[in-house]
């Protein structure tokens, strides 16, 4: 295993450091981690999301944002860089793959719908894991081959929102009682369980449905 950290520019003057980590030279299978807006690839979900990818001998590129980088705020008409920022870090590496899964938080799911649509590949050629997405991310969640993640007291994403999620061959979809945006409840034992669970899912997409979740 082979753990490097690539630099990239960014539309805030500063370098984004990536994390790069290759299981094997020669893999084929690529995980890509898009943090949420003030949620680091280094918090639980995302972590794990790391770890389970890592044991199913999948690479992975765990992205920073630009301002993050810089230490700065987000504004909502800035998204259009983060995206442009990412997109660029990405086709710099992902050209060797051929089993692609982008596993995303929040304003990550945007992120990693606009990413998809603009490599202009087909939907089945990368697989979505979206955490907690937000209303901008639905037009992207009807486009891909996807399991939707999000917790029933989650006030991002209310029950209106999630009514318009549609279970189908392509889309799965998995509510988390009572979790709230950062898929936790005020009980440590039952954040740990959502935890447990979530990372049960991770091999099961990562694996192609080979585990059972229960």
């Amino acid at each position: 295993m082979k753990a490097s950290t690539l630099k990239f520019p960014s539309h805030w003057k500063t370098e984004m450091s990536v994390r790069y980590i290759q299981v094997t030279d020669s893999n084929r299978k690529l995980v890509v981690l898009f943090p949420g807006k003030n949620y680091s690839c280094d918090k639980p979900t995302l972590h794990y999301a790391a770890l389970a990818a890592r044991e199913c001998g999948y690479d992975i590129l765990a992205l920073e944002y630009g301002y993050q980088a810089a230490r700065k705020e987000l504004e909502y008409r800035e998204i259009p860089q983060v995206i442009e920022d990412c997109e660029h870090a990405i086709r710099q590496v992902i050209g060797s793959y051929e089993e692609i899964v982008f596993i995303s938080k929040s304003l990550g799911t945007v992120v990693a719908g606009e990413v998809h649509r603009r490599l202009g590949v087909r939907a089945e050629e990368i697989r979505h894991i979206y955490l907690t997405p937000i209303s901008d991310t639905l037009p992207y969640i009807h486009e891909t081959q996807a399991v939707v993640v999000y917790g029933t007291k989650d006030d991002v994403f209310p029950p209106g929102l999630a009514s318009r999620l549609k279970a189908s061959e392509r889309l799965k979809i998995v509510p988390i009682p009572g979790a709230n945006h950062v898929l936790e409840t005020e009980r440590v034992e039952e954040s740990l369980e959502i935890l447990r669970k979530l990372t049960v899912l991770y091999k099961e997409v990562l694996l192609g449905g080979a585990e059972d979740q229960d």
